[in-house]
């Protein structure tokens, strides 16, 4: 939690007025989420089993209502009119979001029901309905207990991304959507603590909302503010699908032209082309919003930075070889911030270039393996993006 002092402080760096509202909206956060006591390894697991048990309760529910429906033809007459609803009743397991709107329409459509003909299928149904929404409170009620008793750690992280652009108040509410997904992805049989699964998770959040809006330093008004649309709608609809979104499905959900989400998505790659026409009328080329094209733009370092710090969170956590790590950390310039080619950390061991590369290899597979049980496909991208970094800067 931020003392009086901090909160000055966080104010100043992200040019808030520590005289108005800002700080009192952050003091009166602070002090609330303040008065939540920390849990316990015990309380934590007896809250991942309640919710867990609680969404499978859901799960299962809406799927035997789904197959109750799905055989009576008057009941799925009126589900279809949801629009596609038959298609989603099939992978309805799939998608935890897609279930809760359907048990709402359910629930909606309770007094409907009533025309039935008094039999079986009508009065499971209206028992499902209850258990459903039995199950829904009791994943709510758990699932809003264990967020709750987190969001200091999410303010923790949060202070540790100051002066990189991004106000205070919106790094917490980014890094409460990372929270968010660790409370819906922990596993409370994995034996790891919460804060620790967690912290992937909204670090995560806080990293990619920093390269987002750094990226729309230099790019026109218009465009960062469709970008950053973009943005949110590609995170939400990535927590809906547990995959990474689709042009297609992007365009859809923002209601925007395939070919101007493809163009937009062009224009904020890290990589643009200084030629690249922009503008309302595409007419302008990105190199007059460049200052100076031949100096790296402050999102390079940003990034760069926080891939580091992604980097050795997780390297600390996973490797434990100690030479591997060690060359890891050497390599990338996790400790003392200067990275070393292949060739000047096989001197230091007095093996080749090739073999320190082959080290290498195998401590990222490592990496790229926890990653992928994490579901931190962003992540692995950003590995791999450093890695390419590295390779360009020391070629030996």
């Amino acid at each position: 939690m931020l003392s009086f002092d901090e909160e000055i402080f966080v104010d100043r760096q992200t040019g808030n007025d520590t005289e108005g509202s800002s700080l009192s909206t952050i003091s009166r956060y602070l002090g609330e989420i303040g008065k939540t006591p920390l849990l316990t390894r015990e309380e934590e697991v007896m809250l991942g089993k309640r919710i867990q048990e609680g969404k499978r309760n859901f799960i299962h529910g809406v799927v035997e209502a789904a197959g109750l429906i799905k055989n009576n033809s008057f009941l799925l007459s009126l589900f279809k009119k949801k629009g596609g609803l038959e298609k989603d009743l099939d992978n309805v397991e799939k998608d935890l979001n897609r279930v809760r709107e359907i048990a709402d329409f359910l629930e909606a459509e309770r007094k409907k029901l009533q025309q039935i003909k008094p039999g079986e299928a009508r009065e499971r149904v209206e028992q499902i309905l209850k258990e459903i929404k039995k199950a829904r409170s009791v994943y709510e009620t758990y699932r809003k207990k264990m967020m709750e008793a987190n969001l200091r750690l999410v303010v923790s992280f949060a202070k540790k991304y100051i002066r990189r652009g991004v106000p205070f108040s919106d790094l917490i509410q980014e890094g409460n959507i990372g929270l968010s997904r660790a409370v819906d992805k922990f596993d409370y049989r994995s034996g790891k603590r919460f804060s620790t699964y967690a912290s992937w998770w909204i670090r995560q959040a806080l990293s990619r909302t920093i390269t987002d809006q750094s990226q729309s330093i230099r790019i026109p008004v218009h465009i960062a503010h469709l970008m950053r649309k973009l943005s949110r709608i590609s995170r939400q609809l990535e927590q809906e699908l547990g995959r990474e979104p689709s042009s297609e499905e992007i365009a859809e959900r923002a209601d925007i032209p395939l070919q101007r989400i493809r163009e937009t998505m062009v224009v904020g790659q890290a990589t643009v082309s200084i030629d690249t026409l922009v503008g309302e009328d595409k007419d302008t080329p990105m190199i007059d919003f460049v200052s100076n094209p031949n100096i790296p733009p402050p999102v390079y370092k940003v990034t760069l930075d926080m891939l580091k710090e992604e980097v050795k969170g997780l390297l600390e956590e996973v490797i434990k070889d100690e030479r591997e790590s060690d060359i890891l950390k050497l390599r990338f310039g996790l400790e003392k911030k200067e990275n070393h080619s292949l060739r000047e950390i096989g001197r230091k061991y007095g093996v080749s270039r090739e073999r320190i590369r082959q080290i290498q290899e195998r401590a990222l597979s490592k990496l790229r393996v926890e990653a992928e049980k994490r579901g931190l496909r962003s992540y692995l991208e950003l590995l791999d993006m450093l890695r390419t970094t590295l390779e360009k800067s020391y070629a030996d």
